[in-house]
């Protein structure tokens, strides 16, 4: 069985991962207050969920690795994937109405035809076509810039954390101490004979007696 990796703090993978479970949460709320048609108030909400989203996420990896930068990359990271899904749901929401738009769009065609203006309708669909692929880059450009800015923000508090954390943690081995030996209560200990016989033929000079031996 092969041990699983975990991505690194800080590095590449780490960033795309955490950026990609962001972006997506967010996306997923765009698209259910989409739903809900709150006409201008839910473009408010919206505003605000993606600015808060943004400050939190950086927050979060900043005190993770200690860096702002990590914060603001993350931070890009969920911008550019919520961008994307919030360009998906539109260009399905734009394909689900597209009889109301051509019909729209064959209505203002007629309409500046009869104000004298040489205008067809292929011409027509093709800047409106446009004008949509443009907004929906513009989109996608702003969600990047607003993910990185809002994300080195909250990278800010996000590394202030992380220090207290690591000033507030005792380092590693520092909980305890083994006591010291505890010392000899007669000093030095009595000097040992030398092992094995004496090279001249003598018995070793016997140990002077210590404190705790008697005199004979």
């Amino acid at each position: 069985m092969q041990a699983q990796v975990t991505p690194r703090r800080g590095g590449a993978g780490f960033i795309w991962q955490w950026g990609a479970i962001f972006g997506v949460i967010l996306g997923i709320i765009q698209i259910m207050l989409s739903l809900v048609h709150l006409g201008g108030i839910g473009t408010l909400i919206e505003v605000i969920i993606w600015l808060v989203g943004f400050f939190l996420i950086g927050m979060f990896a900043s005190s993770q690795t200690g860096r702002v930068g990590t914060g603001a990359l993350v931070g890009l990271v969920t911008g550019l994937i919520g961008g994307v899904i919030s360009v998906i749901w539109d260009a399905i929401q734009i394909a689900a109405n597209g009889p109301l738009i051509s019909q729209a769009l064959n209505q203002a065609t007629q309409n500046a035809q009869q104000q004298g203006q040489n205008l067809s309708s292929s011409e027509l669909h093709s800047i409106v076509v446009a004008g949509i692929i443009v907004g929906l880059v513009i989109v996608v450009a702003f969600q990047l810039g607003l993910g990185a800015g809002i994300g080195a923000l909250g990278g800010l508090a996000g590394r202030g954390r992380a220090r207290s954390a690591t000033a507030t943690t005792p380092a590693a081995g520092s909980m305890w101490t083994p006591p010291p030996s505890a010392p000899s209560p007669y000093g030095q200990p009595p000097y040992a004979p030398p092992a094995g016989p004496s090279p001249y033929g003598q018995p070793p000079y016997p140990p002077s007696p210590g404190p705790s031996q008697p005199q004979e």
